[in-house]
């Protein structure tokens, strides 16, 4: 991999085996989020990898669901998110599972199928950005039904709390959603995200919904199965130099050494999704020690301090997430250092990040 100059290890089993553990922990069907090109894992690979596993897959745009349909996918998707009236006709013709979360759009969508078409409906318990009000829901559902050619395949609602400590909303949202339950029967029902699926039982009907545990990551405190990272991001040394006394270094020289120091540029910046919040906090791990970044981390390369000692070259690789050696930097202390989530970091990988794929 060296012919690029940044790229990510994603292992492939750990996803699979991450997947297999959230399955068997709930007992549940498993809709599998692979939105946002899988959170930056490859949403084409890691729909492979999971095609035996899944029994649905979830989306948040017709583009991606009809990217992932035209992969060889062969399991229902789903678009987590209502769409456009002028999407329906890419809804048909590949074969994708529509949410409804508005009148306008579910009669648009009976006048043009021309079959039978599973729908799911997104209620709106809580989080209020999309769906049927819950107090409107019931009169909603019985509305659907007189739409010949629509048929509620799932009905789900998505909890905006389930990460908290204090998960009280949850039981609220928990509540107004069970009360619409009473006659949906041989219908999908969920609501776990990934912190749901992990720390609220009663949340997990039947179906969950996990997105980022089945990459390895936590959402919250709350660690009831083992779950394995799969992505490691690396790069290289691509200069290697020492600076005096009070000599800065990057943009704006905001960084001033303190004494003769040995530097070494990595080839990674913004530009590929390493956040520029890290300037002067991030560290990174090269022969398996942390190295500060010192001054601001730019466009396309960032600077870092490197220890006396340190026996290091041009070309030696540096991993920005993952482990090297004894030592680990997890996704989550470069959200932590960058001031956002995990979430964040991992779907801001950029384009220029070569994907290499492993088991």
């Amino acid at each position: 991999m060296h012919y690029f100059r940044t790229y990510t290890e994603i292992n492939l089993g750990a996803i699979r085996r991450n997947a297999e553990a959230i399955k068997a922990y709930t007992g549940k069907q498993l809709i599998a989020v692979v939105k946002a090109d899988a959170y930056g894992h490859g949403m084409g690979p890691v729909a492979e990898t999971l095609h035996t596993v899944a029994d649905m897959f979830a989306v948040a745009t017709v583009g991606e669901g009809v990217e992932l349909r035209q992969s060889g996918v062969q399991k229902p998707i789903l678009i987590l998110f209502s769409s456009l009236p002028e999407q329906i006709a890419q809804i048909l013709e590949h074969r994708l599972t529509p949410t409804i979360g508005n009148w306008e759009f579910a009669s648009r969508l009976n006048e043009v199928a021309p079959r039978t078409l599973n729908i799911h409906v997104n209620i709106n318990t809580g989080m209020n950005r999309s769906g049927v009000r819950w107090t409107e829901a019931a009169a909603f559902l019985n509305r659907i039904k007189t739409l010949q050619r629509l048929e509620i395949e799932g009905i789900f609602t998505h909890l905006a709390t389930a990460d908290e400590a204090d998960k009280s909303f949850v039981s609220v949202q928990l509540e107004r959603f069970s009360s619409l339950l009473a006659n949906t029967d041989g219908k999908i029902v969920h609501a776990a995200n990934s912190a749901a699926t992990l720390a609220v039982p009663e949340s997990h009907f039947d179906a969950v919904r996990p997105g980022l545990s089945l990459y390895g990551i936590y959402p919250a405190s709350e660690k009831p199965i083992a779950l394995e990272p799969a992505l490691t991001w690396k790069t290289w040394i691509g200069w290697v130099g020492s600076i005096s006394e009070g000599e800065g270094v990057s943009y704006g020289l905001t960084y001033k050494a303190a004494r003769q120091t040995r530097v070494a540029m990595v080839q990674v910046g913004y530009g590929d999704g390493y956040p520029r919040a890290l300037s002067g906090v991030g560290e990174v791990l090269i022969s398996g020690m942390r190295c500060r970044i010192i001054g601001r981390v730019c466009m396309d390369v960032s600077v870092v301090e490197l220890s006396d000692n340190a026996n290091v070259s041009v070309g030696d690789e540096v991993v920005l997430i993952g482990k090297q050696g004894e030592a680990e930097i997890t996704v989550d202390e470069v959200a932590h250092g960058a001031g956002t989530i995990s979430y964040e970091i991992l779907t801001q990988i950029g384009p220029r990040v070569k994907r290499a794929f492993n088991y």
